[in-house]
């Protein structure tokens, strides 16, 4: 565990309450040293001052399922609650402090959009889940709790353990920033630690922010389907790119952790779980040497 920062005054039980609270938010599914190394972050940044636990804790407590990150958030995308921002964001309009732009910039690779309103946004492939192996998230940077933009994780086969993972549609600003990168790392860990042995990640061979963005996380290019699909009339040559479950535990996934939360976080991260993983095999040893023991104790106590 983290728990290295001073006790806050009054709230002599913030730090652990707030790994309790992450670990018991991944759920069952993940691994053990993945649940430990996110609630050791959310500890970290939860209890830093009385007005972070305070936030953290009531966010917890209104959403337990969001998975929490550095500088952003993500949800499960939902109509009431992100529809209207997101088409603010990306209809190329001027909002709050972004200027206006050429919404093509966004949508030209999508197979929709621009959107005209926030009905057909809303009746688009971005809210539209009518596949079941499909899953949208809303990115939500922390400190302002603004809409970033999405990520989409499509064609989940869990009997292949593989699932694919779009590039992120973010507002121009936050192309290739860090908010855009922590939201792909997010995702990706959560699943590897759920047990998924491959990520694929497919963009336009046009689409040059989404090759930059490929190696930013790390991918590996394995292949170019030309003529893969047809978006908006004409035809699009898809570069794939993978990810697999021994690239990210062999060092991809601390290039990404360095990157995000520096190389000392990074270090004691993997100090950290090398650590806990000898633990647990020792214990696992000492259960196996006790129950082999209890089992010879009763063939002996058993009559011929």
């Amino acid at each position: 565990m983290y728990l290295k920062g001073p006790v806050l005054s009054g709230k002599p039980e913030a730090r652990f309450e707030a790994y309790a609270r992450a670990y018991a938010g991944c759920g069952s599914l993940p691994s053990t040293s993945y649940r430990r190394s996110y609630a050791r972050m959310y500890e970290f940044l939860a209890s830093q001052t009385h007005g972070t636990e305070k936030k953290y804790r009531d966010h917890w407590l209104a959403r337990p399922g969001d998975i929490i990150g550095r500088t952003v958030r993500l949800e499960a995308l939902d109509k009431t609650r992100h529809l209207h921002e997101f088409f603010q964001i990306t209809n190329g309009d001027a909002y709050q402090e972004n200027k206006s732009y050429d919404p093509k910039d966004i949508w030209c690779f999508r197979e929709a959009g621009p959107f005209q309103n926030t009905d057909e946004l809303y009746e688009s492939f971005v809210f539209q889940h009518q596949r079941e192996n499909k899953a949208t998230f809303a990115i939500i940077e922390f400190l302002t709790d603004r809409l970033v933009g999405i990520v989409q994780l499509l064609d989940d086969d869990p009997n292949n353990l593989s699932i694919s993972i779009e590039p992120p549609i973010v507002k121009p600003a936050n192309e290739g920033t860090v908010e855009q990168i922590e939201a792909c790392f997010l995702l990706m860990d959560r699943l590897f630690a759920m047990g998924y042995r491959r990520i694929q990640y497919s963009v336009d061979s046009m689409d040059s922010t989404g090759k930059k963005l490929a190696g930013r996380l790390g991918f590996t290019q394995e292949g170019i389907l030309p003529k893969h699909r047809i978006v908006k009339d004409s035809n699009r040559d898809s570069i794939i790119y993978g990810m697999l479950n021994s690239d990210w535990d062999k060092g991809a996934r601390s290039f990404l952790f360095k990157k995000l939360h520096g190389a000392k976080a990074q270090q004691q991260d993997s100090a950290r779980n090398a650590r806990e993983a000898e633990t647990e095999e020792q214990q696992n040893l000492l259960k196996d040497r006790q129950a082999a023991e209890l089992w010879a104790k009763a063939l002996k106590a058993t009559p011929e």
